[in-house]
């Protein structure tokens, strides 16, 4: 009689059971072992997904739902929730409801509550691993249809504290350098003094200030100002650029006596984007997946070479140079100055444009300046998708097959850019879409946003995501705040920021 191992029979045991819990309908498994059932249910199951989008946002969404639920009629039927206003209450009621017992079968948001919900131990983890769905014969992706995604877009979704495919991403947004392209043509205050009676100047300045100035308008005015030796700035492509173009404009105003007005050259709304894209561009050491509880695996960030960055954005903070969100305080974003005429650049979401239009000048894009001497790095925003244990593989499958289907590259094109972001699929970049949107973007800052991001997809970076990540975030966030306006030391900032998140261990 052929002899058979026990770990032959443990491996056909495990199968078995696989087999039998899904064909019963009822628990799936855990966390890393859920398959998609073969068959359909005999009657319409419900797929709640929850998420935060308002109204306006939701028009090439409820498409998508709209066409599942038609393809699926009798099976599946997708049910959008809007659950809060924003992602961090979104999170949180997702905390609130899971605990409740209330369960959704996927979930808009972002990397670092998904960790959240998957726990430090894989077993009680809230949501399941994607791996077996990604690769299923029937319902999965083949190894093109995977080389569709924009590799950084699917790598954040294997970034997490367990091994394989966590999330999947819904639809992607960076950041972006908003400029005031009336203002460093020549239609500034420095200007406006030193011509202040040249009709010429004046007809030339008061063209570019148009919202609508034309990049022959803007290069008239440039042209006229330096031939007259002017004031004009060029776009700068990195760090050390733009902070001399800050520094010069400061010494260009008080040559005209202008040093007592109000004015920040540069604007960053998120500081936390700032110092995580400036660690990454630099080498310096931020987070990583360690030892869950030994938080000195986790946060590296209290180190020499974050103490230097962080002086030297304080510097520029000091030197009026520099406004960022948390250095105001908190409660104003850094597109307020921008739009009164108080800034001259402003750092922010592609996501946000709509907050960067003014209708006192042109506004025009370029990318983010990265460190001197690096290669640029871009940060990555925007929503992914979860997907959790509802113990019921055809909860599981419906899921599974609305995501595929708002992933389509012609879908995931036309609801990313209804909202300024940025589609997942490689493909999508050459739907007709995609290329009307586009060939529009003279037209409105909206139709920009895409046109000056299509050429940033291989330059995003990722950061380890764990559960606590979040707290590392947030306290990126207060860095500067502590040292200009509550009188922390480099150091002590640095280290009440690692004690924050060391806290909970």
């Amino acid at each position: 009689m052929k002899k058979v191992s026990l770990k032959t029979l443990f491996l056909s045991g495990s199968a078995l059971l696989t087999m039998a819990l899904t064909s019963c309908r009822t628990n799936t498994g855990g966390a890393e072992d859920q398959v998609l059932p073969t068959d359909d249910p005999t009657s319409e199951i419900t797929i709640k997904f929850w998420h935060c989008l308002g109204h306006e946002k939701t028009k090439n969404l409820q498409i998508v739902a709209n066409k599942f639920n038609e393809k699926y009629a009798g099976k599946y039927k997708i049910d959008l929730v809007k659950l809060a206003g924003g992602y961090d209450d979104l999170a949180d009621s997702i905390k609130t409801k899971t605990k409740a017992g209330e369960i959704p079968a996927l979930a808009m948001g972002y990397p670092d509550s998904f960790a959240t919900y998957m726990t430090n131990d894989v077993n009680n983890s809230a949501l399941y691993k994607l791996d077996n769905f990604i690769n299923d014969p029937e319902y999965g992706y083949t190894e093109a249809e995977l080389a569709d995604f924009v590799p950084g877009f699917m790598e954040e979704g294997k970034n997490y504290q367990f091994e394989g495919t966590w999330s999947m991403p819904m639809y992607k947004s960076t950041e972006i350098m908003y400029y005031n392209a009336s203002y460093m043509a020549g239609a500034n205050p420095q200007n406006d003094k030193k011509f202040d009676k040249n009709s010429e100047f004046i007809n030339l300045s008061n063209a570019a200030n148009d919202p609508l100035a034309t990049d022959e308008q803007l290069e008239a005015l440039t042209t006229w100002v330096k031939a007259n030796e002017g004031y004009t700035y060029n776009v700068p492509e990195t760090w050390n650029e733009m902070f001399a173009t800050a520094r010069q404009i400061k010494t260009d105003m008080a040559a005209q006596g202008l040093e007592g007005q109000e004015f920040y050259p540069v604007g960053y709304d998120s500081d936390a984007n700032m110092f995580i894209s400036q660690f990454a561009q630099r080498g310096i050491d931020y987070t990583a997946v360690g030892d869950s509880s030994d938080p000195s695996t986790q946060y590296l960030f209290n180190n020499d070479q974050a103490k230097a960055l962080l002086t030297e954005v304080v510097g520029y903070v000091r030197d009026k140079l520099l406004i960022t969100k948390n250095s105001l305080g908190g409660s104003k974003y850094t597109n307020e100055y921008f739009n009164n005429l108080k800034s001259a650049m402003s750092i922010g979401s592609t996501g946000g444009s709509s907050f960067n239009v003014s209708a006192n000048f042109r506004v025009k894009l370029a990318p983010v300046p990265y460190a001197d001497g690096k290669q640029p790095k871009y940060i990555q925003q925007g929503p992914s998708i979860c997907f959790f244990n509802n113990d019921d593989p055809y909860i599981h499958k419906g899921a599974w097959l609305f995501y595929k289907l708002l992933a389509d590259p012609t879908y995931n094109a036309e609801l990313a850019l209804e909202n300024s972001y940025d589609p997942v699929r490689q493909s999508s970049f050459e739907t007709d879409s995609y290329k009307e949107w586009i060939a529009k973007h003279d037209a409105d800052l909206k139709f920009d946003i895409p046109y000056h991001t299509k050429d940033l997809r291989d330059k995003y970076m990722v950061s380890p995501v764990f559960v606590g990540s979040d707290t590392a975030r947030s306290e990126m966030e207060k860095l500067v705040g502590k040292v200009v306006n509550s009188n922390y030391s480099i150091d002590e900032a640095l280290k009440t920021a690692y004690d924050a998140c060391s806290a909970g261990y």
